[in-house]
């Protein structure tokens, strides 16, 4: 007959739409041990997200309708409960109940709890409860069997001490409803069920205990109720949600529920898993999922120990997903963890250095991490303390510095996660800023990766200090070179637009090097890389590596053509504007190229010199004459001229360029 009635309730249970399966928001009963009457006990569960204080809360089995005394009676101060030797009215000590929490009441004292079940229950009736109003005796006189075995009423209620009503908590009648409420009419309390349309859960012998079936309550009215949060706690279908179970059994626990990834995308599947333990043994394990209204299921499987898993598919979309986890044991009894939610995004795009750069004020004092290439590593410029660069994909890099070296170093080319504070160096001495993190610290993800995204920039770009910082390229003329300054080199470079100082540190070795020294000559055409920096607030390049500098032809291959182009257009140098020139020559030539004005007066020689190779060079001319005055506004003819010097040949070409004026 016992197996009879729990199949029963497994079968409803089997029907009931998942919104009747929701998480229960109040206290609940969920085990309650009617004989013998010396191991009486009741179990009351938080199945909420939040914890409950028990202050306001009471515990009554006092109904009596002989003589009407009713526990909704208590704000009135009478008639509240029977007075009996085996009833009760008590309210629970001040302390908290958290989530996922369960409170065990055993319904005597500690000693006789304990000689039962060889342990201590959480509170005992007789020691730990107080009376439903100070200085009253609200506990009847038998040391124990305050529970009917073959029917009786257990309710659990709220009462704030002055309200006209209390609120039902949970309700549970058995065995038949002789002893059920109906407070349809009484006061300012709504309807409750009609106590012949109530329903009982079933009785147990010696060795078995009550348990609810599942974490719900079943068809439950859930609206305009008398209960904590409007449930009319009358209605609940106790014969379905409350089964016969022995002892030895419980109710399967949930636990450690984790999600992987953290933060999914919609192209990511997301692996949910559980720790779910039960006495009796599990029967089945279920994930249930909600997505845009939409509800999913998949059995979990075991993958270990007490460890459950179940992969949900890509979900394709962004939004809320929820899920939750159904455990059922071979004694169909059955727990549901509360609903978690996780958000489905895109990733964020990832912050960069040259974000970081660009916004330096939002950011100076913040932790930031970064994933980035080194471009110089530690102990290269400098071997007492770590001072290095990094460089990510928006092609800006950072300086990062703290005391002592690294050890192992880190290396050009080892691609690193790096979190450090952002700040701004000033030099007391020079004024010179520098952007760094400091207190870093960093994971190796890959060795030898290229750079990324290295410009090549000029002079005047330098100058900017927007670089400050970045792993760059430069090309020009070296014009000067000085050895033995302050602990290392400055190599003057001169492109088309001014000069600027490559610093070479002793500490780098650069230039011990002999393919590097070599081409840190004076009037060597080199291409050089190194990190954009300052002195004096002036732009100056950081040089390291030998590889990073070499020989750098004046342009690209020509076809021995003698050409000139100039843009088509005027331009102002008052402005500081420039026009750019493109001209071409022979092999083992010499190449003069000149501009004139309209009346032939020569005005100034751009090139003059000999030239082994065929190529093609694209110049700017800056409307300065050989006095580096700016000439007046006008037409001006350049010209160019090369002369073969195995055959003689000479060829020629010219264009015109105009000069603008200021507009006042």
């Amino acid at each position: 007959m016992k197996r009879k009635i729990i199949t029963l309730a497994t079968l409803v249970l089997a029907w009931l739409p998942l919104g009747l399966l929701a998480q229960i928001d109040h206290l609940v009963f969920v085990e309650v041990v009617l004989q013998p009457s010396d191991g009486e006990y009741v179990r009351i569960e938080n199945p909420t997200s939040q914890s409950v204080n028990l202050s306001n809360y009471y515990l009554t089995d006092a109904t009596d309708h002989t003589t009407g005394k009713y526990y909704y009676n208590l704000p009135s101060g009478a008639d509240y409960w029977s007075g009996g030797s085996t009833d009760f009215i008590v309210r629970f000590p001040d302390q908290d109940l958290a989530p996922g929490a369960v409170l065990v009441v055993g319904l005597s004292t500690a000693s006789r709890y304990q000689t039962a079940y060889g342990s201590l229950p959480d509170l005992a009736l007789k020691e730990d409860l107080l009376p439903a109003e100070t200085g009253e005796t609200t506990i009847g006189g038998a040391p124990y069997g305050f529970l009917g075995n073959a029917s009786e009423t257990l309710v659990l209620f709220a009462w704030d001490g002055s309200s006209a009503v209390v609120q039902d908590v949970d309700y549970l009648i058995w065995g038949n409803t002789d002893f059920a409420v109906d407070k349809t009419g009484v006061g300012s309390y709504l309807p409750d069920t009609p106590i012949a349309n109530q329903s009982a859960a079933p009785i147990h012998l010696d060795g078995e205990k009550l348990i609810r079936a599942a974490n719900n309550e079943g068809a439950e009215v859930s609206t305009g109720g008398n209960g904590i949060t409007g449930h009319d706690e009358t209605s609940e279908d106790l014969a379905n949600t409350w089964v016969v179970a022995t002892l030895s059994v419980t109710k399967p626990v949930i636990s450690n529920i984790q999600t992987s990834p953290a933060n999914p995308t919609p192209d990511d599947p997301l692996t949910v898993s559980a720790t779910v333990v039960d006495t009796s043994g599990l029967a089945t394990v279920d994930l249930y999922y909600i997505f845009a209204g939409d509800t999913s299921t998949l059995a979990m499987t075991n993958t270990g120990g007490d460890t459950y898993s179940a992969q949900i598919p890509a979900i394709g979309a962004e939004g809320q997903l929820g899920f939750y986890v159904l455990a059922t044991n071979t004694s169909s009894i059955s727990t549901k963890s509360n609903t978690n939610g996780i958000t489905i995004a895109e990733p964020p795009e990832a912050l960069t250095i040259g974000t970081v750069r660009q916004n330096i004020d939002d950011y100076v004092g913040q932790n930031i991490t970064f994933n980035a290439v080194v471009t110089i590593g530690s102990g290269v410029i400098r071997t007492d303390r770590t001072s290095m660069y990094i460089q990510d994909g928006s092609g800006f890099g950072i300086n990062l510095n703290q005391a002592g070296l690294l050890n192992p170093p880190l290396v050009r080319g080892d691609s690193v996660q790096v979190t450090g504070v952002v700040d701004v160096y000033v030099s007391s001495s020079t004024g010179d800023e520098t952007v760094q993190l400091s207190g870093f610290t960093y994971t190796l993800l890959a060795q030898d990766r290229p750079i990324p995204l290295v410009r090549s920039i000029d002079v005047t770009q330098l100058n900017t200090l927007v670089y400050e910082g970045s792993f760059v390229k430069m090309s020009g003329v070296v014009t000067s070179r000085s050895d033995d300054i302050g602990g290392g080199s400055n190599i003057i470079l001169e492109d088309a637009s001014g000069a600027t100082t490559v610093r070479v540190w002793d500490t780098t070795n650069m230039l011990d090097d002999p393919t590097a020294d070599s081409l840190l000559q004076v009037g060597m055409i080199v291409e050089i890389g190194g990190i954009g920096s300052s002195y004096r607030e002036e732009g100056q390049l950081l040089a390291a590596y030998p590889q990073d500098v070499r020989e750098k032809p004046e342009g690209e291959a020509g076809t021995g053509a003698t050409t000139l182009r100039v843009r088509p257009y005027p331009f102002v140098p008052q402005l500081g504007e420039r026009i750019q020139y493109t001209y071409s020559f022979p092999a083992y030539s010499r190449i003069t190229l000149r501009i004139f004005d309209a009346s032939g007066r020569h005005i100034i020689t751009l090139f003059d010199d000999f030239r082994p190779l065929a190529l093609e060079k694209t110049e700017y001319w800056n409307g300065r004459d050989a006095t580096n005055a700016i000439v007046p506004a006008g037409t001006y003819l350049m010209h160019l001229e090369t002369v073969n010097r195995n055959t003689g040949e000479r060829a020629s070409d010219m264009a015109p360029v105009v000069i603008g004026t200021r507009l006042k």
